[in-house]
């Protein structure tokens, strides 16, 4: 057996092994999911090369570290879509599942918060409603109008506040229900700042706008 042949296979099959999966860059954005520095981002993502120029591996995360979403693509600059998807709320719980062929789904699936199964049927609009200036303004809105109970100023509840509303096809906001508490007067004043909202850009469907159930979190730190 000649030695000398086998220690250089081994050698180019362990930069192979290296080269596969290497990271490419860590990208920050912020709550709009604009790209942006690290100190003004919400999340970041993290993508890897898997077969160069063909397949790459991308992992977006939330600030606190926690996963938020798993992915491949074919491209990136474009970004292609291409095969399983999986999205996860902050609490660690899955979220979504959509599979991509070439930046089309084929199938979605969607669970809770509390890890149960969501059977609402989710359509994908031609342009998503928008708070005006985004939701970079839409938080710093929450953050000006809310009154923080007087009571609670002592114990400070920690936790999100998830809530559901409409947005209507004139951008005005209705049916404002809490889905995930941290306390009752917590959430009180959340439904309150957000049924005073001003209008949002409507979501648009086949050139109309529609009504659009929307969810929105809340951190209360």
């Amino acid at each position: 057996m000649n030695f000398r042949m086998i220690y250089p296979m081994l050698l180019l099959a362990l930069c192979t092994s290296l080269a596969y999966g290497q990271q490419i860059d860590t990208v920050y954005y912020d709550a709009d999911w604009k790209e942006t520095n690290k100190q003004s981002s919400s999340y970041y993502r993290i993508a890897k090369t898997i077969e160069p120029n063909k397949l790459y591996d991308i992992a977006d995360y939330f600030n606190s570290g926690k996963i938020q979403m798993t992915g491949t693509c074919s491209s990136l600059s474009p970004e292609v879509k291409h095969g399983l998807f999986t999205w996860y709320h902050e609490n660690g719980n899955k979220k979504s599942e959509v599979i991509y062929e070439n930046n089309q789904s084929k199938s979605t699936k969607n669970w809770k918060q509390d890890g149960t199964e969501d059977a609402t049927k989710y359509v994908s609009l031609e342009k998503q409603p928008m708070f005006p200036g985004g939701m970079t303004n839409f938080y710093k809105y929450i953050g000006k109008k809310f009154s923080y109970p007087q009571q609670l100023l002592k114990s400070k509840p920690k936790g999100t506040i998830i809530l559901s509303f409409v947005i209507g096809k004139d951008g005005r906001i209705s049916e404002v229900q809490v889905t995930q508490s941290v306390h009752p007067l917590l959430d009180a004043e959340a439904v309150r700042v957000v049924e005073n909202m001003p209008k949002w850009e409507p979501g648009i469907q086949y050139g109309k706008p529609v009504r659009v159930k929307y969810n929105i979190p809340i951190k209360m730190n």
